[in-house]
């Protein structure tokens, strides 16, 4: 397994100065590639009073489904979500994180946390309109490789993070599972070239997030975040989403077998109803999220 970047083409990610906010703001409604407003959100309230011990102390009682045991290199798209997934209290996820174990409050409603709405505030930078923001509290934290379907306001409250980027054309060198189109096998930190040796052919950017770093990236663009120890993030999701000629593309980029497993789990999870065993950090099977779109709610499928 190779360790070192020799692979692609890399380069850093656009970084605007906090005083070209409005530029950014336009970048954010306009452009098609990536780009940080370093400090953008240093005035929030959020970064000087989210910690992991503030967490604790605030929302102690409060319940969270972690991640917990995560793998330390490797696509986490290849463990199954039921081995990983715990009920608890957020005080004692904290204990966990700050012993130094990788774990992962993931993808979770920032409203679900009442009153933390009032320490922060992106709309100077999206347009009106439906809007989700999610919060991330974990610590040596790997997202996997993978792409949105909206476009993404990305905001580092607490630690570090290192996000990686791929344009959505070099989907062909990227290895999606058939199952999770959205989700790539290779793990851009540590490329296995021999099993996935497309990938030495990407041309990726590189994100170097601090406390208050604000990254913009459009929808449809591949990422990975990684962090080295505690991290508590914000993502934005806003915006007209991808539709489903522009994801049919994307199959296509990637390669056209890609159809056989969609129609596959389309009619065994979706027309049949036949149970699956959901990947970490993902979605039920494309297959399964095309028929729930043209027929739901008329059948539902259970996970095991």
């Amino acid at each position: 397994m190779n360790k070192e970047k020799s692979y692609g083409l890399q380069s850093e990610v656009e970084r605007l100065d906090a005083e070209d906010s409005e530029r950014f703001a336009a970048l954010c409604q306009e452009s098609s590639r990536p780009v940080i407003l370093s400090g953008g959100a240093l005035a929030w309230p959020a970064l000087e009073k989210w910690t992991p011990d503030y967490f604790r102390r605030r929302f102690a009682s409060q319940q969270v489904r972690p991640s917990l045991q995560l793998p330390a290199y490797g696509a986490p798209y290849f463990s199954t979500e039921k081995h990983h997934r715990r009920e608890m209290y957020l005080s004692e996820f904290i204990d966990i994180l700050e012993t130094g174990d990788a774990c992962y409050v993931d993808q979770t409603d920032v409203h679900s946390f009442s009153g933390l709405e009032e320490d922060y505030c992106y709309q100077q930078f999206i347009p009106p309109g439906l809007n989700f923001t999610s919060l991330w509290i974990g610590s040596k934290t790997r997202s996997g490789l993978h792409y949105d379907n909206m476009d993404n306001l990305f905001v580092q409250v607490y630690g570090e993070k290192k996000a990686i980027l791929l344009a959505p054309q070099e989907a062909r060198n990227l290895y999606p599972f058939g199952d999770c189109i959205s989700k790539s096998r290779v793990d851009p930190e540590r490329p296995d070239l021999m099993h996935y040796p497309r990938f030495a052919k990407a041309q990726t950017l590189i994100a170097r997030l601090q406390p208050g770093d604000i990254l913009f990236f459009p929808r449809g663009w591949w990422h990975h975040f990684s962090s080295p120890g505690p991290s508590i993030s914000l993502s934005c999701w806003y915006g007209a989403p991808l539709t489903i000629a522009e994801q049919a593309r994307g199959v296509n980029l990637a390669g056209r077998h890609l159809w056989f497993r969609i129609l596959r789990d389309f009619l065994w999870h979706g027309v049949l109803g036949r149970a699956y065993n959901q990947r970490l950090f993902s979605t039920p099977p494309t297959g399964k999220l095309l028929y729930d779109l043209l027929f739901a709610p008329k059948r539902l499928t259970k996970t095991e």
